[in-house]
């Protein structure tokens, strides 16, 4: 027997050559033989995996090439379904304050708004909480702050701008019409739809959902309409608040989701217009969820990170393909 591969030994079979040593591959050849005793499809896998070291060399410098060139195609391929390259920030809480944590907010926002410069992105997009408290002054140092991106920026309010959502668990219901009012007169439609890169955004008010005021049920009817369909446009919806944090199903009263009601409402919606990436913020760290198809985005923050001194602050570039998926690469600020 050969104590290579337990075969019997032909009778001109050598002895092993450096017992206790592996043998090489013309040496396992020779004592073994080529296939043997295996005959047709057997004999040609045994040829094909203990063939002679040069031809083995042959075959996976073959293989190997094959296999590098269809990687290439493959990110050749994926580069060109590019759509566009979003940047996405959230909660900068722009404020006068000359002291404590919310002094820094300001430089956060300026390193934050040089890295996407430097990023060269199609658009970006800032999801709420824009102002520390939705104050004249705030609403108009953001518009002074963004002034210095270079790419098209478009945004929505959050709960510091225009108040808390009801039930949120901490603080029920401060949004008021009044304060939508205020900010919409300060900088603009509070919902909206825009084509920016070939890409459709939809901007709405998520401190709005379950209020019961009419301004709400006005932003339902837009958002019926705009999404009736699918469009051939691939579309992201850009909100504050996430519409869910560990499940789907899971209850009311938080501070931090939107309220089970309108939650499903607004799911159904998406799912009728075929969206298939909703970018969020509010949370101070990042979260992603997938739910039938949909990316739920949340972006890490401008101003602080919860848990503070744990969760470093930044923001998301966030590409788009052609067929309306994204995916998302989160980046510090330095």
């Amino acid at each position: 027997m050969s104590p290579e591969c337990g075969r019997p030994r032909p009778q001109q079979c050598p002895q092993p050559v450096n017992p206790g040593k592996t043998r090489t591959a013309d040496q396992y050849e020779a004592c073994c033989g080529r296939g043997r005793p295996y005959s047709g499809v057997g004999a040609a896998i045994g040829y094909f995996l203990f063939g002679t070291s040069r031809q083995f060399k042959i075959l996976l410098a073959v293989f190997l090439t094959l296999a590098l060139a269809a990687n290439l195609r493959a990110e050749t391929d994926a580069a060109a379904k590019v759509l566009a390259r979003v940047a996405l920030l959230s909660d900068p809480h722009v404020n006068r304050a000359t002291n404590g944590d919310a002094s820094n907010f300001k430089a956060h926002f300026d390193k934050a708004i040089a890295q996407v410069n430097a990023a060269k992105v199609d658009f970006v997009l800032i999801a709420g909480d824009l102002t520390q408290s939705g104050l004249p002054e705030e609403f108009a140092d953001f518009k002074n702050h963004i002034k210095a991106l270079r790419a098209p920026v478009f945004f929505v309010p959050g709960n510091h701008d225009v108040g808390h959502k009801f039930n949120s668990g901490q603080i029920n219901g401060t949004v008021a019409a009044e304060r939508v009012e205020a900010y919409e007169k300060s900088l603009g439609p509070s919902w909206f739809t825009k084509k920016k890169a070939g890409v459709r955004i939809i901007g709405i008010n998520s401190s709005l959902l379950g209020s019961g005021f009419a301004r709400e049920e006005e932003m339902w009817k837009f958002l019926a309409g705009e999404l009736a369909r699918p469009m051939r446009t691939p579309t992201v919806l850009l909100m504050h608040y996430p519409l869910f944090l560990k499940d789907f199903d899971e209850g009311g009263g938080d501070y931090f989701n939107i309220e089970p009601a309108p939650r499903m409402r607004l799911y159904n919606l998406l799912k009728q217009g075929e969206v298939k990436t909703v970018l969020t913020g509010h949370l101070h760290r990042p979260l992603i969820n997938e739910r039938e198809g949909i990316l739920f985005l949340t972006t890490p923050p401008i101003s602080f990170g919860l848990p503070r001194g744990k969760q470093p602050e930044g923001w998301t570039l966030v590409t788009v393909f052609k067929n309306g998926e994204a995916k998302e690469s989160f980046q510090n600020i330095e």
